[in-house]
């Protein structure tokens, strides 16, 4: 055997076993889906009411979402129902949303988005639900092994403010897409 297929061989080995996760390994797939469901008044995940000026959440996932090699992550959408309305004021164009679970390595000139999601805001008229999307497959960070069995984190507006009307009807759904990478 000539030495450049034996390198070809050790670089192959070294993408497919050397650093990856011994454990749980799916290999039809290299894309998952995460759905996180906000719902507001939802007592099991124990925050204060987006309604009410709450920004935190925390959700459990159904199952554990075990990701076993490195992987970029996507938003793919993210729909709102009673969000605020982008309007006049400077600081209703955007949420700024946070999942503390993910490595966001985002910079800015304002510390409050910083390691932060931009979503803009397309919020027209107040009780509707509206998906806040102006591209396909925003890139959010990428992610090392792990297993993950809840997110939380918050959404706001850009000056830290609520991003929900105070109704009791307040909801977010935001479809994440984990993958990953060959």
């Amino acid at each position: 055997m000539d030495w450049q297929k034996q390198l070809q061989e050790g670089q192959e080995y070294s993408k497919t076993s050397l650093y990856q996760n011994p454990g749980y390994q799916f290999e039809r797939r290299n894309r998952k889906s995460i759905i996180i469901d906000v719902v507001d008044n939802d007592t099991s995940i124990g925050t204060t009411p987006l309604s009410t000026g709450g920004n935190e959440f925390k959700v459990n996932l159904h199952e554990p979402l075990l990701v076993d090699r490195l992987s970029d992550i996507y938003l793919d959408s993210f729909i709102t129902f009673d969000s605020v309305v982008n309007s006049t004021d400077r600081d209703s164009i955007a949420f700024l949303l946070k999942i503390n679970e993910l490595n966001i390595q985002s910079t800015s000139n304002k510390g409050d988005n910083f390691n932060k999601i931009v979503i803009f805001n397309n919020t027209t008229s107040n009780n509707t639900a509206v998906i806040h999307k102006n591209k396909k497959f925003n890139y959010i960070c990428s992610i090392n092994p792990t297993k993950l069995t809840s997110l939380s984190g918050s959404i706001t507006l850009l000056d830290g403010g609520a991003a929900f009307d105070e109704t009791a009807k307040a909801r977010f759904i935001a479809e994440i897409i984990i993958e990953s990478r060959d």
